[in-house]
């Protein structure tokens, strides 16, 4: 493991600078970073504690395919929540510059981007706040990976998987996404097919589509818009066969249309809603679309503005029941799919090599050929089916489940009652204003921090940019006042002697 003095400042500061390690160099990490290089009012050392060779790029924007989209309209993903047009600025100048143009017909503010021209701004935007940093302040990347955290007083230590041990003042988990244990798989896997190239686990590791252009049929786990992204690369990788995707309800990737929000009609009391009661607002105004000729699609954006209210005031077990019985519905019907992207699904079924089938996984099994079989059972059905794969592609999400997860941190931080996990299994638990972690106790812990999809279980959509902004600046403004209230004690110290 290696250590990056990405850059560090000539001038020597009066006292040692506050150190702020930020676990996870992907989005959430980097976007934290940036905030405090800007605008924190004293010097601070970060460490941004990553494996990575590039910070900011993560999951998400490593892809290369112009087709892979982001999933957030542009005036709603500046990196800066303080800054909205800083993202769409960028973005007019890359137009005007030829590198991308928006589909006709939709506003610049108004595009789905390329998530490869995404990471482009936020490596330009990194390369330019940490080219040149402020007197005093500093920034190393650690690329390695944090497998321990421990409290000594009113700071952190932080151990690397190559044993070494880095003192901070503060801490922020962003530690993006974790893979899902084959154990917690929802259908048995023998151990040659987990070890078989032909399962994918994870489709952006490299070397997920390679060989697969002579294939005949490829079998994705699940239906939404990662079975999308996986069916695009395909193509790319000169794939011609079948498409199947198996999901437990068959719903399907709804496009999304850029169209005016329907007039809000929420009436949220301050105890909250049950499901049942929210859904009798919400039928009747469906109604009223259809009969109106509307396109139902409008009420999505007026629900999405209250979904961090109805989910602050509803109780554990009137979140268990969303989860149990709507969660599939209200995941379709937000997280669409741009024109573009949705198309290349649209032309594969018009050549007959597409097909969506509903039921229940069982059983991926190694064959002697080197394929896999998929045994399935059709939704309302009893008998069992069999697929055929030269490729599996597992589309079933990530792990929210802190409890769990393998990873050491994770497992230590749990151990130690540093955190306190979500009880429904999403994350962890944190105060909504600062998204300072909870500890075993339920008391925030200032400086101790968290943003992204750690904290599913706090705002519940918490997985895309537009999700994860807002909580940088709650974490960020957090930090900055800790620190200029530190630094004020300091000083006040400083002058009594």
């Amino acid at each position: 493991m290696s250590t990056h003095s990405i850059q560090t400042t000539s001038g020597l500061a009066s006292a040692p600078a506050p150190r702020i390690a930020i676990v996870g160099g992907g989005f959430a990490g980097v976007a934290v970073a940036l905030r405090l290089l800007r605008q924190s009012p004293v010097p601070v050392h970060i460490d941004l504690i990553d494996p990575a060779e590039t910070p900011g790029l993560g999951v998400a924007y490593a892809t290369t395919l112009p087709h892979h989209l982001i999933n957030g309209i542009s005036k709603m993903i500046s990196l800066f929540d303080d800054e909205p047009g800083h993202f769409t600025d960028w973005l007019a100048r890359q137009v005007s510059a030829g590198v991308w143009a928006p589909p006709e017909g939709i506003a610049l503010g108004d595009s789905l981007p390329p998530r490869q021209l995404y990471g482009a701004y936020l490596q330009e935007t990194w390369a330019l706040h940490t080219g040149a940093l402020r007197e005093g302040f500093a920034l190393e990347h650690l690329r390695a990976r944090a497998t321990g955290l421990q409290r000594v007083g009113k700071s952190y230590v932080v151990t690397l998987g190559d044993g070494r041990r880095r003192h901070a003042d503060k801490v922020v988990l962003a530690t993006g996404l974790m893979p899902r244990r084959a154990a917690d798989l929802p259908f048995a896997i023998d151990d040659a097919a987990l070890r078989s190239p032909a399962y994918v686990h994870d489709q952006w590791a490299p070397g997920a589509f390679d060989g697969i252009e002579g294939g005949q049929r490829i079998v994705y786990l699940g239906a939404g818009l990662s079975a999308l992204d996986g069916l695009i690369s395909a193509e790319h990788a000169g794939f011609r066969g079948e498409h199947v995707a198996i999901s437990r309800r068959g719903l399907a990737v709804n496009e999304r249309r850029a169209l005016e929000p329907w007039p809000d009609f929420l009436e949220i009391p301050e105890q909250g809603l049950t499901l049942r009661a929210l859904l009798r607002q919400v039928h009747p105004q469906l109604r009223r679309l259809r009969a109106e000729g509307q396109d139902w699609q409008r009420i999505v954006p007026t629900l999405r503005l209250h979904v961090d209210t109805l989910w602050a005031r509803a109780s554990v077990a009137e979140r268990r029941r969303f989860v149990r019985t709507s969660r599939s519905v209200w995941d379709v019907s937000l997280h669409r799919s741009a024109p573009v992207a949705l198309a290349w699904q649209t032309r594969v079924k018009a050549d007959g090599r597409y097909r969506h089938e509903a039921g229940q996984l069982f059983a991926v099994e190694a064959l002697p050929d080197g394929r896999l079989a998929v045994r399935w059972r059709e939704r309302g059905g009893t008998a069992v089916h069999t697929l055929e794969a030269d490729r599996v592609i597992n589309c079933l999400g990530f792990e929210y489940d802190w409890r769990r997860s393998d990873d050491p941190l994770s497992r230590d931080v749990l151990a130690r009652g540093l955190v306190q996990p979500d009880p429904l299994g999403f994350g962890l638990q944190a105060s909504r204003d600062t998204c300072a972690l909870l500890d075993a106790n339920g008391h925030p812990q200032e400086g101790l921090h968290a943003v992204g999809h750690p904290l599913r279980g706090v705002f519940w959509e918490s997985n895309a940019v537009t999700e994860h902004i807002p909580q940088v600046g709650k974490v960020a403004r957090a930090l900055i006042a800790q620190l200029a209230s530190a630094s004020q004690a300091t000083g006040a110290e400083r002058a009594a002697a």
